[in-house]
């Protein structure tokens, strides 16, 4: 009887990000378009004889109580089935936490998935995503993965025609952003729709990487790097870099990124940056959220 399952949960970035309108509950209707990429955490799911949920991570940022998307993610499974013995997860992180690459929401994915194949619940992605949708925003798109266009609050998804093995350049200054706190700065008065993300996704379907560089768009820069001016100064010195096809901040950040021309443009700007940033790294589009292995 298999008693383990390990599954990689997969960063995300948006390409596109705009905030079209506050809504009732407080949360903010968008238009948005994701992307996974590479770069992942390792999630193992192991049953175990003791009742209840446990969550190991070496991260010190990272809680192990309820707190945590994964462990509610495991509770919600199994509630939905009237409980579920034992479960131990084991997060083994990569993502840098609060960065706008949905490190959180990706765990969450892999155990949704990981638990449902493990115990045998057996049910289906749509399921899964709704499930996904109770919590978080970005969760339902990180177990759909590829690339997808995000209405709502991010959870409405259409797919699109994902990258394939696009270079990217990811920087982070270190800096952790409340995502609720950079939705709050933002002052509609004073924003107005830059572009529109049918250009991305005309550039998607084309696989028209110089166009979707140079269409990059985030609405969320503008509270962010009021409050952050040396986030800006990344994106920027990113942008002169050779090799470079466009640069933007993720989600609400910090982390910036780049779409690179090649492989080695990226690897010589990773060099440029890397002794001066907390965190930086090259890796590549991805056509999944989440993967057994």
């Amino acid at each position: 009887m298999v008693q383990e399952i390990r599954v990689r949960a997969h960063a995300k970035i948006n390409l596109y990000l705009d905030v079209v309108g506050k809504r009732e509950d407080g949360y903010h209707n968008l238009e948005t378009i994701f992307h996974s990429i590479g770069l992942h955490d390792d999630v193992i799911i192991r049953k175990q004889a003791t009742k209840g949920i446990t969550v190991y991570c070496e991260h010190p940022r990272v809680p192990r109580d309820s707190r945590n998307l994964a462990y509610r993610a495991a509770n919600l499974l199994s509630d939905s089935v009237g409980g579920i013995d034992g479960i131990a997860i084991d997060i083994h992180k990569r993502i840098p936490v609060a960065a706008g690459l949905a490190g959180g929401s990706a765990n969450a994915a892999a155990v949704l998935h990981g638990v449902n194949e493990l115990f045998g619940l057996n049910f289906t992605q749509e399921t899964l995503r709704q499930f996904g949708a109770q919590l978080g925003a970005d969760v339902p798109f990180c177990l759909h993965g590829g690339a997808a266009l995000g209405l709502g609050i991010g959870d409405q998804l259409t797919r699109l025609p994902a990258l394939s093995d696009v270079p990217l350049l990811l920087l982070n200054p270190g800096i952790e952003i409340s995502t609720a706190t950079a939705f709050k700065k933002l002052n509609f008065s004073l924003t107005i729709q830059k572009k529109s993300g049918i250009i991305i996704e005309t550039c998607l379907e084309k696989g028209d990487v110089m166009g979707i560089g140079e269409n990059l768009y985030n609405l969320l820069e503008v509270p962010v790097f009021c409050q952050h001016p040396e986030i800006a100064a990344l994106k920027t010195e990113v942008s002169t870099q050779t090799g470079v096809c466009g640069a933007l901040m993720s989600g609400s950040g910090a982390t910036v990124f780049a779409v690179m021309h090649n492989r080695n443009a990226a690897r010589q700007s990773q060099l440029h940056f890397k002794n001066r940033v907390s965190f930086c790294t090259t890796t590549v589009t991805s056509p999944v959220g989440v993967s057994v292995h």
